[in-house]
């Protein structure tokens, strides 16, 4: 089982997925390419942290009913920026593991790559039915401090969502 797969959005682009069979589990590769607005790098820059989510779905593809989403994994990044030590620091909330970076760029990078994210166990799918993998990544608005939070649910320059991008299982 190995699916290749490229699509492109504006602020956040999956580039690349693949989803291979590795000892009975099914592993998610990507690379997503975070491009922040000045609005967005601004705060950053000024002591705000932002929370950015991956969500992985398998999607067991249905003929005459809704899809049913077999499994739903989810990676959460947190990206702060530290003033005095003039490095941006993204943890992951799941691990606790965290990494500093000298600048924006290699941050946004080390986030959109996702490498062996583990999805399901293969025996869970079931031969006969038809699977599709959904990913999207997104930035969490609903953590913001409340004056963004607000500003947020008007401006689409906080709106950073990459939409649903589908591939075949």
């Amino acid at each position: 089982m190995n699916t290749l797969a490229w699509s492109k959005t504006k602020a956040i682009e999956v580039n690349y997925l693949n989803v291979a069979e590795l000892d009975n589990e099914l592993r998610l590769d990507a690379e997503i390419a975070y491009v922040l607005n000045s609005e967005v790098r601004e705060a950053l820059v000024n002591g705000i942290p932002l929370l950015f989510q991956i969500e992985v779905q398998v999607v067991s593809l249905q003929k005459w009913l809704w899809d049913k989403v077999i499994t739903t994994k989810v990676k959460t990044h947190l990206l702060q920026y530290h003033i005095l030590s003039k490095q941006y620091v993204l943890e992951n909330l799941e691990t606790g593991e965290s990494d500093s970076f000298p600048d924006l760029e290699s941050v946004l990078v080390h986030q959109g790559r996702v490498s062996a994210m583990y999805i399901t166990e293969a025996d869970y799918l079931n031969e006969n039915e038809n699977y599709v993998v959904q990913l999207r990544s997104q930035l969490i608005t609903s953590k913001l401090p409340l004056p963004l939070r607000m500003k947020s649910y008007f401006s689409p320059k906080w709106r950073l969502n990459s939409g649903w991008h589908e591939w075949p299982l």
